[in-house]
């Protein structure tokens, strides 16, 4: 099927379209032609395409620091396997395919077949994403809660990029209870299978709007 006639393929076409998460009606076949057709990130849930906008350039700057923190504090453990958000992530209990901006991981992953050739993490130790204006309310109220019903799954980072805030989740006892501990002064650090990353780390060469 040509999806170019449904739905924008290229960058420039799809920013015509606005900088918030734009969504399409869309069968999951659909859904697979664009995905490997498109020049932007998308996403998949409840039947629809969820196209998204270019990232800002401190978005991008925290992403990077993000898997540089994962990769000090993880990488000496060879059951680790850090991804970014070019790999996704296919949640079978609500059919989702999500791409986070990064995830790890731990032990033998485990894929989903989207298609011949192509294919999804099934079993992330941790996720994390990066907040914006234009995906804050996705993250929060569509994904958050989806994320946590991954069974494989024992930590979620979500970081602020517009000033330092950090809301980190963990799974407890392996439970379906969660702990949720926040930071927000950049002296602090939180802890990852006993190594600490500091937020210093994490906004490294991040300059702030200044507060109105």
């Amino acid at each position: 099927m040509n999806t170019t006639t449904k739905f924008p393929v290229t960058l420039a076409k799809r920013l015509e379209l606005g900088p918030e998460i734009v969504r399409f009606s869309a069968s999951w076949e659909e859904y697979l032609d664009l995905l490997e057709e498109a020049d932007y990130n998308i996403e998949f849930e409840n039947h629809e395409i969820l196209a998204m906008s270019i990232a800002s350039d401190p978005h991008e700057a925290i992403v990077k620091n993000i898997l540089v923190c994962l990769s000090n504090a993880l990488d000496e453990d060879s059951t680790f396997h850090i991804r970014g958000s070019n790999r996704h992530v296919f949640i079978k209990e609500f059919g989702v395919d999500y791409a986070p901006d990064a995830h790890v991981t731990k032990g033998k992953p485990q894929f989903y077949t989207l298609r011949k050739g192509l294919t999804a993490n099934l079993n992330p130790w941790l996720v994390v994403e990066v907040l914006s204006p234009s995906t804050n309310t996705q993250d929060w109220r569509k994904k958050l809660p989806r994320y946590k019903k991954i069974p494989s799954l024992q930590h979620i980072i979500y970081v602020e990029q517009d000033w330092p805030h950090i809301s980190l989740f963990n799974r407890m006892d392996n439970s379906a209870a969660w702990e949720n501990t926040d930071y927000d002064q950049l002296g602090q650090s939180f802890t990852l299978s006993g190594k600490k990353i500091a937020l210093t780390e994490v906004y490294k060469k991040i300059d702030f709007p200044e507060k109105k």
